[in-house]
């Protein structure tokens, strides 16, 4: 029998940015407390007023709160957030207020200030606001840090702090999260979790062991100013040269056909996985391409997670592309350019299947690559043994949320930052 869940807020998974690893987030948890007896859901979205939305047959409220320059809109979260701190009315604040939970994941990496300040900005302001409404915040699994700078340290520690639960996504992330809060660590508020895209329907996935082809994402932030990502993300490897000339040792060396599947999908901007895969594509031979397809019809996370799990090796350095594979049991190694990967993949036992570019050359990273790609019968094996204990903590981590739900709401301190 269904619990009689309440009323929740859902921060940090926008299903309307063409990021398909964010909007596979907010599919996972909503479909895990639709299990669970949740009665009504707001998603905060980069849209215009409420209205309804849907995802998988799921039905849900979405509520815009854009960052961006044009204070003036209702639906600005500066102008929201100034409000709130002159105790002035808005809708979207009444909203948050009447709201049982805020749950926030940050996009799964981005409560950081490793992509900038106004992105951390971006990120913390929700939180901040539910914190000083009163409403319990849950920080749903997610990555902590790194962070460079000591105002940001300071409002991530009171964020953490203040917030009703907080989940790491991975050992990595847990073991910051300790560090960061040093003696206010309480293991009772502050767990270990796993990434929530864990939990996702998977649509038109079977796993036929028919001639699958390689999976590969090409990733549009490391892709479209390559020069840009390698400064910005201290990368060692070319990361364009890595992945043409891997992708030229399959077509020369194997019968294997290339998949290229795309995370980001126009609405993405400069960061479009899509328009880097037709750019990929382009850079290959002309004798090959013909070997080399995109994905153009899987235009949502469940139906992308059967598009990968069909696939008999992949690699990518989307995180959610990645973990698309890991959870349907497919071989895989990510092209890491942060700390993320490695704890996510530690989760099922596969740290060795992520291959950094900050740290291996051009040269060093295909041929990693490539081991990878040749011992794949033995990753398939381990990963069959080691997924289930990942989704068995994905099931608990879901129940406990469900009933932090239920507990008693406390108003907690206001942290002004």
């Amino acid at each position: 029998m269904k619990k009689q869940l309440t009323n929740i807020i859902l921060a940090g998974a926008a299903p309307d940015t063409g990021n398909h690893g964010v909007t596979a987030l907010a599919l996972s948890l909503l479909s895990a407390l639709d299990k669970r007896g949740l009665q009504q859901a707001t998603v905060l979205d980069n849209g215009g007023s409420m209205r309804l939305g849907e995802l998988l047959s799921l039905h849900y409220r979405t509520l815009a709160l854009k960052p961006g320059k044009r204070f003036y809109q209702p639906n600005n979260m500066h102008q929201v957030r100034i409000r709130q701190m002159f105790g002035l009315p808005s809708p979207i604040l009444s909203t948050i207020k009447n709201a049982d939970a805020v749950l926030d994941v940050s996009g799964g990496d981005s409560f950081t200030d490793m992509y900038g300040p106004a992105r951390f900005e971006q990120i913390t302001v929700p939180k901040l606001m539910a914190i000083d409404a009163g409403v319990p915040l849950i920080l749903l699994p997610q990555t902590y840090g790194p962070y460079q700078f000591t105002k940001t340290r300071r409002i991530a520690r009171k964020i953490l702090n203040a917030a009703h639960l907080a989940y790491a996504r991975d050992e990595d992330s847990y073991k910051n999260l300790q560090t960061l809060l040093g003696d206010d660590f309480d293991p009772q508020q502050h767990r270990l979790g796993v990434d929530l895209a864990f939990g996702l329907p998977c649509v038109g996935g079977d796993n036929t062991p028919d001639d699958l082809p390689v999976g590969i994402n090409v990733s549009g932030l490391l892709w479209h100013d390559a020069a840009a990502a390698a400064e910005q993300f201290s990368l060692k490897a070319d990361y364009k040269q890595s992945l043409i000339q891997f992708a030229l040792k399959i077509l020369e060396d194997t019968n294997k056909d290339i998949l290229l599947v795309p995370h980001v999908r126009p609405s993405g901007g400069s960061e479009c996985d899509l328009v880097a895969s037709r750019a990929f594509k382009l850079a290959i031979p002309s004798e090959y391409r013909n070997r080399i397809q995109i994905e153009k019809n899987a235009n949502s996370p469940e139906l992308l997670k059967g598009t990968i799990s069909n696939t008999c090796w992949f690699t990518g350095a989307r995180m959610h592309a990645t973990i698309a594979a890991l959870s349907t049991g497919v071989p895989v190694c990510n092209m890491a350019y942060s700390m993320k990967a490695r704890g996510v993949f530690a989760s099922c036992g596969q740290q060795e299947q992520v291959f950094d570019l900050r740290k291996n050359s051009t040269d060093q990273m295909v041929s990693a690559l490539f081991a990878s790609f040749n011992q794949r019968q033995k990753t398939k094996a381990e990963l069959a043994f080691s997924l289930s204990n990942a989704k068995r903590v994905w099931v608990q981590q879901m129940n406990d949320i469900s009933y932090a739900l239920d507990e008693p709401k406390e108003k907690l301190e206001v942290v002004y930052a």
